[in-house]
């Protein structure tokens, strides 16, 4: 699926089979995520390369070839991708951030070619090998929807146990694995959200208490009754809605932190609050590849899951993307490439 103009439908064609450099591999997809990134890349609102462009940066699929400086991989390997492509020498990288790489590559799906095809060239270092007992579908999703969320509970705002967290759009694609990875780190989780279906999500994926924010808009008192008094350490935003960053900001106790996952280009932020509070605005970019591996783990595990909302076919992408526009997917959105 081609992105020929911004803010227009993709369109299916039939193009060159990629080419590959001697450290890449041509990875036959098999599946791939759609989120609200990828409508996002459709509506020029992130950075991409000149378009033509072919997004899609949740691939998962099986090595079709190998180029000819690759070791660790050959025809036929399952794996996942790792959508970053970082230098893994800069400052940032050595110290475990490569998605803020100083000599940042690019990423599939948006510098690069993506998913949303047959075949897409992928360099060695983005392959994170499949287990067998996970499908093509769970694969796909993983790197972004529970990479995302574990890089922002995990590292930036590191959720311990016992610690009360608030997730703001709960009841999303990220913020029901935000839920599911905040509850095996102990936290006590109250989800907010809208619409009686997605607060019966949150429940069903462990969120200790479900806020209407519909009914509720003064939620963050709601928060503060529920901790008696202590308020939230951390409340992480899941959507970029301006009312409920203002209500999360109100949300965190003194010392606490505001994770703002969801963003656009620009937001309100009280400083004089948060300075008189010292709460911290804590930003969070996507998952690097170690993030991704341990959440491949817990999959694996079985202390959390991935949740797939909907398979379609490649020729409905544009139907999905406007499931996604209109919110009426519940959890992830993959596409079935075969």
């Amino acid at each position: 699926m081609v992105l020929k103009e911004y803010t227009k439908p993709l369109t299916l064609e039939e193009v060159k089979q990629p080419t590959f450099g001697p450290r890449e591999v041509l990875l036959k997809v098999k599946a791939a995520g759609v989120c609200g990134t990828d409508l996002k890349i459709r509506d020029g609102l992130v950075p991409t390369k000149e378009l033509p462009l072919i997004p899609g940066h949740e691939v998962a699929g099986v090595v079709a070839a190998t180029g000819t400086e690759v070791e660790g991989f050959r025809e036929g390997d399952e794996v996942l991708v790792s959508f970053y492509i970082p230098c893994n020498e800069c400052r940032t990288c050595l110290s475990g951030r490569q998605t803020i790489c100083e000599r940042l590559q690019g990423r599939i799906g948006f510098e690069f070619d993506g998913g949303f095809a047959q075949y897409v060239a992928v360099p060695e270092i983005c392959l994170i090998p499949k287990p067998q007992e996970i499908s093509f579908r769970q694969a796909a999703v993983i790197p972004d929807a529970l990479g995302t969320c574990y890089h922002a509970l995990v590292r930036r705002a590191q959720v311990k146990n016992g610690d009360y967290l608030v997730v703001v759009g709960g009841g999303g694609g990220l913020g029901l694995h935000a839920i599911q990875i905040a509850k095996w780190l102990g936290a006590v989780v109250i989800g907010v959200d809208v619409a009686e279906e997605k607060l019966n999500l949150m429940k069903a994926y462990g969120a200790d208490l479900v806020i209407d924010g519909a009914q509720d808009p003064s939620w963050s008192k709601t928060v503060t009754d529920y901790t008696r008094g202590l308020q939230a350490d951390h409340v992480a935003t899941f959507i970029a809605h301006q009312p409920s960053i203002d209500e999360g900001l109100k949300a965190v106790r003194k010392g606490g932190d505001l994770v703002l996952v969801a963003y656009r280009e620009a937001v309100q932020f009280n400083a004089l609050y948060g300075h008189l509070n010292e709460i911290d605005l804590l930003s969070t970019r996507a998952a690097t590849k170690a993030d991704i591996e341990a959440c491949l783990k817990l999959v694996t595990e079985k202390k959390v899951e991935p949740v797939i909302g909907k398979a379609i076919h490649l020729s409905e992408l544009n139907d999905g993307l406007q499931l996604i526009k209109d919110g009426n997917i519940k959890g992830r959105l993959v596409i079935d490439i075969e």
